[in-house]
């Protein structure tokens, strides 16, 4: 559970809310691949790739400014995330562990 900040009393309560967000990052990130590769089967026209790519990118500036974080930053966590998703795993040192 994901407490409000000004409900957090201690530091259980900061690491119980930390947690749950590092939870929800991961099962955000499966998801988004399970998009990915439904994206790819329906990918038919390398235009629209080029687009979508340059509607991504504006996204990740929106979101750095919206949400107050650095935009080199938020780029390069997309960066890894799609370095990550179009690569070969064993390759780029990502082996399950």
């Amino acid at each position: 559970m994901i407490r409000p900040l000004e409900y957090c009393v201690n530091t259980q309560h900061i690491n119980a809310s930390i947690d749950t967000i590092d939870n929800r990052i991961v099962e955000l990130l499966a998801l988004r691949k399970t998009y990915l590769n439904k994206a790819k089967v329906l990918q038919d026209d390398t235009d629209n790739e080029q687009n979508r790519i340059k509607n991504i990118s504006s996204n990740q500036i929106t979101l750095a400014k919206r949400f107050d974080l650095p935009v080199e930053f938020v780029r390069a966590i997309f960066q890894e995330i799609d370095n990550y998703f179009n690569q070969d795993y064993t390759t780029r040192g990502y082996e399950q562990q």
